[in-house]
């Protein structure tokens, strides 16, 4: 009687898992129910191109995927994807990850063994579902992005794998082969626009990707802007674009990549080694965001998001003057470094409002103009 009670339980959660694969590959079954319930349409905030995460952990080819993502664009299911092995949350920030007996060394012959094993089941998946060996294809070659992937055809849609060791292993699947030989959807950028009953100027899309316990704030920043100008890839594909392995960046200055963005979105990029309120103004008004590289502190962070809930409250509050005893608190050249989207200011007032890659509860922060005039060190504004 055991013995026929586990070999049920095996034969329904080999069920479950194909009618998971079935859910996520066939792009018919993107409207049931069954898929709603694992991916529930976005919010309004979240309009344009936005990832919603799978509920719960589910099996896809053979794999248990660290994370399932349905891409929405204009509230319709365009694509899957999944990450299958992603070395920034095996590793965790600065390797919080790892067990405290385990030394980095140790954790990279750890993370290959589980990346090699993990390919094969996918490959293995794959070739069940008749998609035979696939076409080597590159992503972004004409901006300079030069992402490596496979494609393979299936009996319905294409899958789109990006392996590369050390690093990345995941799988998209989509509608059609032509949306799986871009990095492009095709979006509308809308125009700033002023919330009821207020002075301030605000993008009216801004995409969240969540860095979360990995050392990928600026990919994630990287992530939500290609977002809002209508490129697919998250935070872990621009972590291979920018040279990261084992979770660390070891090569490029990810500043290089928002140029690459721009010309793959057929939008204007203009960096610099300041922030500029008039150019940053210039941008927001035709809809398009601006990146700010930044010194960064605890103290003032808690300053900004406190002051910025008590706006969304409707409470009266002012942000302190730029006085000489203000100035002495901003961090300047300090260890800590961080990027932000300034996706809105105020005038009257001299805010900037400014979103983080850290959830949901991090947007439309404010600062005034002139701390986020001394603590960038560098920006970036776009443009069409």
């Amino acid at each position: 009687m055991n013995l026929r009670r586990l070999l049920l339980c095996v034969l329904l959660l080999s069920a479950a898992a194909r009618g998971q694969d079935r859910l996520l590959i066939e792009s018919s079954h993107w409207q049931d129910a069954e898929f709603a319930a694992l991916f529930p349409a976005p919010t309004v905030e979240a309009a344009g191109i936005s990832r919603v995460a799978a509920k719960g952990r589910l099996e896809l080819l053979g794999t248990q995927p660290m994370a399932v993502n349905a891409r929405f664009v204009n509230g319709a299911v365009h694509s899957i994807s999944a990450v299958i092995f992603d070395a920034g949350s095996f590793f965790g920030y600065e390797n919080s990850n790892l067990p405290k007996s385990e030394t980095f060394e140790q954790g990279k012959e750890r993370f290959d063994k589980e990346f090699s094993e993990r390919q094969e089941a996918v490959l293995a998946g794959l070739k069940k579902l008749g998609a035979g060996t696939g076409e080597e294809w590159t992503l972004g070659k004409r901006s300079g992005m030069n992402l490596q992937s496979r494609l393979f055809k299936l009996p319905e849609g294409t899958a789109r794998l990006i392996s590369y060791e050390h690093q990345l292993l995941m799988v998209d699947f989509f509608r059609s082969e032509a949306d799986a030989r871009t990095l492009r959807i095709p979006v509308t950028i809308a125009p700033a626009k002023a919330p009821a009953g207020s002075t301030e100027r605000r993008l009216p899309v801004v995409p969240m990707v969540p860095q979360g316990n990995r050392g990928y704030c600026g990919v994630a920043i990287l992530a939500m802007v290609g977002g809002m100008l209508g490129l697919q890839p998250g935070a872990e594909e621009y972590a291979v674009l920018s040279g990261f392995q084992y979770g660390i960046e070891t090569k490029s200055d990810i500043r290089e990549l928002f140029g690459n963005v721009a010309q793959e979105a057929g939008v204007k990029a203009q960096r610099s080694p300041k922030f500029d309120a008039t150019k940053m103004k210039a941008s927001i008004d035709q809809g398009m965001p601006v990146v700010v590289f930044r010194w960064w502190s605890e103290e003032r962070d808690y300053i900004h998001s406190a002051y910025s809930a008590r706006i969304a409250r409707g409470e009266k509050a002012e942000l302190p003057p730029a006085s000489m005893e203000d100035h002495k608190s901003w961090p300047k050249k300090s260890p800590f470094t961080h990027a932000s989207i300034v996706n809105g200011y105020r005038a009257d007032k001299r805010e900037v409002i400014f979103t983080e890659s850290w959830g949901e509860q991090a947007r439309n922060r404010r600062m005034r103009v002139e701390e986020m005039e001394g603590t960038a060190y560098y920006a970036v504004y776009f443009g069409k």
